[in-house]
This record gives C-alpha cells, sequence and structure tokens, in this order.
C-alpha cells in the first residue's frame, strides 16, 4: 500500500470530500430518478416477473460481484475505479435512453448493478479517508446522510419528469448525473493509490469474507444485521399493502410514510456522525432494537399519525445502524483489506434484501399487519439478545479494536 500525504493542507482535504460527498449524492439522487422511471414503465406492462426482475438485477450482481470488486479496490486505485464505473453506468444509461424497450431496460440496469457492485464499496473506502480517517463515524453519517437525502428527492424529481418529459428524459438525466460525477471525482484527483504484490489482481477476492468470518465482534453482529435487513425489506414490501389495508388510506400516506422514514434516516445520520464508538457493534445491536420497536409499534398501533412518527424513528435507527456496522469493518480491518471486506459485507446486505423481498412477496399482501408485527418483534428480540450475549462476553474477556491504523492517502 503506498501512503501519501494530501497537498494543500487541510482546506483543500475539506473541498476534496466536500466535492467527493456532492458528486455521490448527485449521482445517487440520479440512480433514485432513474429507478421510478424504469419501474413506472414496466409496472404499466402489468407483468409482475417485470419489475421482479428489475429489482433483482439491481441488487443480484452486488451478491454475485462482491469477492472481484473487492478485490480489484484492494489491487487498484478505488478513485479511478469510481471514475470509470461511473463512466460505464452514464454509457448505459444513454443506452437505455436511445433504445427505452424492455430488453435493453432490463440489460441497462443489469449493467447499471453491475457498476454499484464496485461503486457503492469504493465510495465507502474512499469517504474515511477523505474525511480523515480518525473519525470513521464521521464519514460513514455524513456518507449515510447524503444517500438518505436523495432518497427523498430522487423519486419525487423522477415523478415529475416522466410525468412532464417521459422515461426518455428520466434516463438521461441520470447518465448526466454518472458523468458529472465521474468528472467532479476525476478533477478533484480522488485518490486511494495501492501497490500489487505481482499477482493477478482477482487472488486473494476471498480474503475479505475470510477475515471477516475471523472477528469474534463482527461475527455477533452478523445475525442482527441479518435479520434486520430481511425485516426492513419485507417491511418495505408490505408497506403499501398496510396503507391500503389497516390503515385503509391512499397513495398520498404511502408517500408520506415513505418521505417519513427517509427524513428519519437523515436524522440518524446526523446523530451518528457525531459519535466515535469505541465498540460500534454494540451501537449496531442498539440501533437494531429501535428499529424493530418502531416498527413492532408502527404494526400494533396502525393509526396514521402514530405511523408517521414511527416511521421517523425507523428510518433514523435504520441509518444509525447502517452508520455502525461499516464503522465496525472500518475499525476492525486493515487497510489493505478494506476493499474486500465492505464489498462482502456489502454483499450480505443485498443478499439479505433479497431474502426479504421473496419473505414479504409471501406473506405481505395478504397479512400486511402481521408483517409488520412479526419483522419488529424478530427484529428487537434478536438484537436484545446479541447485545446481553455481547455484554457478557465482554465482562469475560474484552477484545480491543484491531486494524486502525491511520493511512494518509493523496487526493
Amino acid at each position: 500500500m503506498t501512503h501519501t500525504t494530501p497537498s494543500g493542507g487541510s482546506a483543500r482535504h475539506q473541498a476534496v470530500a466536500a466535492v467527493f460527498l456532492l458528486a455521490v449524492f448527485v449521482s445517487t439522487i440520479g440512480d433514485e430518478i432513474s429507478a421510478i422511471a424504469v419501474l413506472v414503465e414496466l409496472a404499466g406492462s402489468g407483468r409482475s416477473l417485470l419489475v421482479a426482475a428489475l429489482l433483482t438485477l439491481q441488487l443480484a450482481p452486488g451478491v454475485l460481484l462482491a469477492p472481484l470488486a473487492g478485490q480489484l479496490l484492494d489491487r487498484r486505485d478505488a478513485g479511478r475505479a469510481l471514475v470509470l464505473v461511473s463512466l460505464l453506468q452514464a454509457g448505459a444509461l444513454l443506452m437505455m435512453s436511445a433504445w427505452p424497450v424492455t430488453p435493453v431496460l432490463l440489460a441497462g440496469t443489469a449493467v447499471v448493478g453491475t457498476g454499484a457492485a464496485v461503486a457503492t464499496p469504493a465510495a465507502i473506502v474512499l469517504m474515511p479517508i477523505l474525511a480523515g480517517e480518525a473519525f470513521p463515524a464521521r464519514a460513514n453519517g455524513l456518507l449515510e446522510a447524503g444517500r438518505a437525502a436523495s432518497t427523498l428527492l430522487g423519486p419525487v424529481l423522477g415523478g415529475v419528469l416522466v410525468a412532464a418529459w417521459g422515461l426518455r428524459t428520466a434516463l438521461l438525466a441520470d447518465a448526466l448525473s454518472f458523468a458529472v460525477a465521474a468528472g467532479a471525482i476525476a478533477l478533484a484527483r480522488v485518490r486511494r493509490p495501492v501497490r500489487g504484490d505481482g499477482r493477478p489482481w482477482w487472488q486473494g477476492a476471498t480474503d475479505g469474507v475470510r477475515f471477516l468470518s475471523r472477528q469474534s465482534g463482527l461475527r455477533a453482529v452478523l445475525p442482527v444485521v441479518v435479520l434486520t435487513v430481511s425485516a426492513a425489506s419485507t417491511v418495505n414490501v408490505a408497506m403499501v399493502f398496510f396503507v391500503t389495508g389497516p390503515l385503509d388510506s391512499t397513495g398520498t400516506v404511502l408517500g408520506v410514510l415513505t418521505a417519513a422514514w427517509g427524513a428519519g434516516a437523515l436524522v440518524g445520520a446526523g446523530v451518528a456522525a457525531r459519535r466515535e464508538w469505541a465498540v460500534p457493534e454494540r451501537a449496531v445491536q442498539t440501533g437494531a432494537i429501535a428499529l424493530g420497536l418502531a416498527v413492532l409499534v408502527f404494526g400494533a398501533v396502525a393509526v396514521t399519525g402514530v405511523c408517521v412518527v414511527m416511521a421517523v424513528c425507523a428510518g433514523a435507527a435504520n441509518a444509525y445502524q447502517n452508520i455502525a456496522m461499516r464503522t465496525c469493518v472500518q475499525l476492525r480491518t486493515p487497510e489493505e483489506l478494506r476493499g474486500r471486506a465492505h464489498a462482502a459485507a456489502g454483499s450480505v446486505v443485498n443478499a439479505f434484501f433479497l431474502v426479504g423481498y421473496a419473505l414479504g412477496g409471501l406473506s405481505a399482501a395478504d397479512h400486511p399487519r402481521a408483517t409488520f408485527l412479526v419483522a419488529g418483534l424478530v427484529t428487537a428480540l434478536a438484537a436484545g439478545t446479541g447485545l446481553a450475549l455481547s455484554a457478557a462476553r465482554a465482562r469475560r474477556a474484552p477484545e480491543a479494536p484491531t486494524g486502525t491504523g491511520r493511512v494518509d492517502t493523496a487526493c
């Protein structure tokens, strides 16, 4: 690994971090715009299998390609890799805009998802370097806040663009967002240079998975993360049926609840960004408990005003837990393995999003309230049990954090 000190002092370093965050924010908004546009287009066909295929193509590359993506980021400059995949995604979206027929839309979505398999862990690896290695939770909090804000704005902009100018314009806007992000990152010279060891870049692709599996703290929280992700995605599927069923409301309420969850994520990211945990595993479990309780109350009460408040609480807890989990990986993993470790963690999350979608598809339409109650109860109980077991283990044999060495990398 090659380590160099950023030139231009802290002011330049902060400016580069701000440019990087803005670039990620712009490209993520574009992603939300195109996602809602393509979803509306395929849903209009009345074929649910096409919608399922779209959701799968968005997530499956992150699961299947995680080992190779992580290895690429640890063997090549993650900043340059992010620029290249952003340009690839922009090209795919231009193709989708030029020929907006179903086969091209699905193929383009697969290309964009493949790029995201590299781009997502690249952003997670780069942001702590730009924000300062001593403050991983702050860096992860800023990144999560940007994504939460884009989730709030993107679907609204996508809906407006599709309604006013059609699918092609929405896809073109996303292509432009990726091109702008790639240009900004390239001009800001965001870098994480590495030194190869002479082996082909794909060798050692599973080193990150093996490393994470040996960390007792991460092994303790991983089941909690798996249950939380599955529950959250199950609830996502059930939300529309809960609104039209137990709440007896319309799409307006669904939009309000979705926005409330996103607003809560902004709050949770802001709170987490102010924390620097010595043992972030506890924060993962605490966030999961809060999320489970919020979802449980949401399903139990089924009153619109209460549900809005619980959606804010659930979004905040979800973001808090996400940031804590990324910080766990950041603190426990040596610098030379972080690309592979973050990619592996992301693969697990995406895999269980798919599991949650499948579970929601089986039960949510007929039993939306029960789906919320079961998801909330299981998440809260699992996280509470995990927290108690972790506390007991810490009293017996306290474990010091490893892999926390600072790295200064040129930008």
